[in-house]
């Protein structure tokens, strides 16, 4: 990409700077609203219902999807703009079933419910981010035309919301996508980001155990499903990693063991759940070889019959690596020469942006959200939180990335 000289840069960064710092009071309200009224997976229609309002405030174009749950806006600026293919900002709106913990005035309203993982945040800074380029639109300081398609989708956290999103067009006329995740692990004014793999795979199974209960007196009597159970998560656990590639990190791990609901019954059946987390798909087929072979074995060792069903299946984040340069060159420029962090190497987690990937370019970065005196609580924590002046770097940064992005001298 071509080097820009920084007067260059003076024309658009100084008013996006100063809309951002006018924007800020009202996007710190609106994260705190937003915590404060978390919606589970599947259930976020008062959150799109809200996101939507704010939008339609901005005077932009808007389709919430046809469940009343997530929608897609659109800025083009000028309105000429509506020919060029659209860069799409995603930002997720789900919460976790979590018990907020925190002793805040902005705590989780709802039992039971909180946005432990950043959801809250990643909207607010969508918002603003498209709240500010039409600021610079409408105040004639946009550089050269802009094409943005917000997408704010629900049901990230159980990996049903990007296909949702895609099948109710969210992606038409789209061209490339930008993610952003917080990071409590890096600090305000830094992001990680790097090209190529940033998560894993992820399949998530259920090993179903159907044995012959009995008295607890008499196990002789039983095929104890119990024990085949724990026989194959011994061997799952040990076997997968050494069949594989050192190389070759897999994570295989089970959430969910349930069983029997009486001391001295032994019962019919057990079922374990769990995820297994690969980087490549040879790595994937491998471990699933191994999990059948153990299923056979312990079958014919205990009587027990097993079996063993994937579910949803999330594949890798994989980042494009011009637009990882774009976004890195736009982080130089409006967070300081040493705001970007290279991730040495990729991520166990997943994430459901991989679905948009299967069919277009895109790129996720981590924004530091932690500070020395606030926000080192890992993700999914019910004591999770952020400094607040991570949001308006993260605003600045997408929109900025908005606008190196449309730099019609980027591809020459």
């Amino acid at each position: 990409m071509e080097s820009k000289a920084p007067q260059e840069h003076a024309a658009w960064i100084g008013p996006l700077e100063a809309a951002v710092e006018e924007s800020l009071e009202g996007l710190f309200l609106l994260r705190r609203h937003l915590h404060q009224h978390p919606e589970l997976s599947g259930e976020e229609l008062e959150t799109t219902t809200h996101v939507a309002r704010l939008i339609e405030g901005l005077a932009l174009p808007l389709k919430i999807a046809d469940q009343q749950r997530g929608l897609t806006c659109e800025l083009l600026a000028p309105d000429s703009a509506s020919d060029l293919p659209r860069l799409a900002l995603r930002a997720d709106i789900d919460a976790l079933p979590i018990q907020d913990a925190k002793q805040v005035d902005y705590h989780s309203c709802r039992e039971g419910v909180m946005h432990a993982c950043g959801h809250d945040v990643h909207t607010t800074m969508l918002y603003g981010a498209l709240r500010v380029l039409k600021q610079l639109a409408d105040d004639d300081h946009l550089p050269w035309p802009i094409a943005v398609r917000g997408i704010f989708q629900p049901a990230e956290e159980t990996a049903l919301g990007a296909r949702y999103m895609i099948l109710n067009q969210a992606l038409r006329d789209v061209a490339a996508i930008i993610g952003i995740h917080c990071d409590p692990s890096r600090s305000v004014g830094r992001i990680g980001i790097s090209p190529g793999v940033l998560t894993a795979n992820c399949d998530m199974f259920k090993a179903k155990f159907r044995g012959r209960g009995g008295h607890g007196a008499r196990p002789h009597q039983t095929i104890d499903p119990i024990d085949a159970a724990t026989q194959w998560v011994q061997s799952v656990y040990r076997s997968v990693s050494r069949s594989l590639d050192p190389h070759e990190a897999t994570v295989i791990s089970i959430g969910r063991f349930d069983a029997g609901n009486k001391a001295n019954v032994i019962p019919d059946n057990a079922i374990l759940e769990g995820t297994l987390r690969t980087f490549h798909s040879g790595a994937r087929a491998s471990a699933l070889e191994t999990i059948g072979k153990i299923s056979e074995a312990v079958t014919l060792a205990t009587g027990c019959d097993i079996d063993f069903e994937l579910g949803f299946s999330a594949p890798a984040v994989d980042n494009d690596p011009a637009l990882v340069e774009v976004i890195s060159h736009a982080a130089r420029q409006t967070l300081g020469k040493h705001a970007v962090e290279p991730i040495p190497r990729p991520s166990m987690g997943s994430e459901d942006f991989s679905y948009y990937l299967e069919h277009l370019p895109g790129a996720m970065f981590r924004l530091g959200t932690c500070s020395e005196q606030i926000g080192q609580e890992p993700l999914h924590s019910p004591h999770f939180d952020i400094d607040q002046r991570a949001i308006a770097g993260g605003v600045r940064l997408l929109a900025a990335t908005v606008i190196e992005y449309f730099d019609p001298r980027r591809n020459d």
